[in-house]
């Protein structure tokens, strides 16, 4: 447990990529004015139909009580492309990637106070889901919870113990959950890859790889919404989502060099990914994603590797053979 410091200044950035959602964006910059805490926000239109120029939904730095920085890309470049330019006009000592989509809750100023002013990477804490919230619960989805558990990490804000990281690697790869050091991500050279979907993963996967210090709060501080059948790019069914091995392949090179019990957690990741993904992916494009599974597992297990797989999951082992003797003839995942 870390014990409580003195409240934070207010020295906090919010980095918020928007595409056509001045709606959304003007009702998280109405709460974001109520929190003391930010004193800087950053917005970056991806090429809107409209721009989301802040200012011309109302918002000053006067009346956000907080500076206030706009850029907008020329042509659409995902989220990850505007998540990178907003860090590069960062200007405090800590930052939280934000979707205009997205709430914080009441917990994030308690948070935020909690935070030491600088002994830390990042701290990542708990969210909940608007999927969960429609079948009655709150937090995070079914497996995200299991993964705090086996971490252990509950209660006060602590210090995640360096065994525990391999369980908590293997959250979902959002942006949103975590308060990062500015300097954390500028020196370890972390940014999300610049794809249109799963640019997350090499920003989550890398961040627990390469940070020194990592917090654990099981506060409930943001509300992340997913809207099911919406034009967001989490409904995208195109050729896009194979870019996701251009963000899988630098964190394959880590893992591999972060030591055996790195492995399994990054496969266990990837093959539910596979399959999740599969299902987004319109038909015509399964034969390539097909081959491109097996590639990617192919030059991501060496015999030890695999042997260190099958003894500890023989029914994982068992779905990455098939895999990898796949034919183009076969059409089911």
């Amino acid at each position: 447990m870390i014990e409580p410091t003195e409240p934070s200044t207010s020295d906090l950035a919010v980095v918020i990529p928007v595409w056509n959602d001045a709606t959304g964006l003007d009702r998280l910059l109405a709460q974001i004015s109520k929190l003391k805490e930010v004193s800087q926000v950053v917005v970056v239109d991806d090429a809107s139909d409209t721009p989301a120029d802040p200012v011309n939904i109302g918002w000053t730095p006067a009346r956000l009580r907080a500076d206030l920085v706009f850029a907008r890309n020329a042509q659409r470049r995902g989220a990850g492309y505007s998540r990178n330019r907003g860090l590069k006009k960062v200007t405090t000592s800590r930052v939280i990637f934000f979707d205009s989509d997205d709430r914080f809750t009441s917990e994030f100023t308690h948070l935020i106070n909690e935070l030491p002013q600088d002994d830390f990477d990042f701290c990542v804490f708990a969210h909940a889901d608007s999927r969960m919230a429609e079948m009655g619960g709150w937090g995070p989805l079914l497996g995200d919870e299991r993964l705090w558990e086996q971490a252990g990490a509950f209660g006060a804000l602590s210090e995640l113990p360096a065994e525990k990281v391999p369980d908590l690697i293997q959250l979902i790869a959002y942006p949103w959950n975590k308060v990062y050091r500015t300097g954390f991500l500028r020196e370890a050279g972390l940014r999300c890859t610049e794809i249109m979907v799963h640019n997350d993963i090499e920003l989550h996967w890398l961040s627990f790889l390469r940070a020194s210090r990592i917090l654990v709060s099981d506060r409930v501080a943001a509300v992340h919404v997913v809207h099911q059948h919406g034009t967001r790019l989490t409904n995208r069914r195109g050729i896009e989502r194979l870019e996701m091995f251009r963000a899988l392949d630098p964190v394959r090179a880590e893992i591999a060099a972060a030591g055996p019990s790195y492995i399994l957690p990054f496969i266990r990741f990837v093959m539910a990914l596979f399959h999740w993904a599969f299902d987004q992916l319109a038909p015509e494009y399964h034969t390539q994603f097909r081959k491109q599974i097996r590639d990617f597992l192919a030059r991501s297990l060496d015999c030890k590797a695999f042997a260190l797989i099958a003894a500890a999951e023989p029914e994982l082992a068992a779905r990455i053979n098939t895999h990898l003797a796949w034919q183009p003839t076969q059409s089911t995942i």
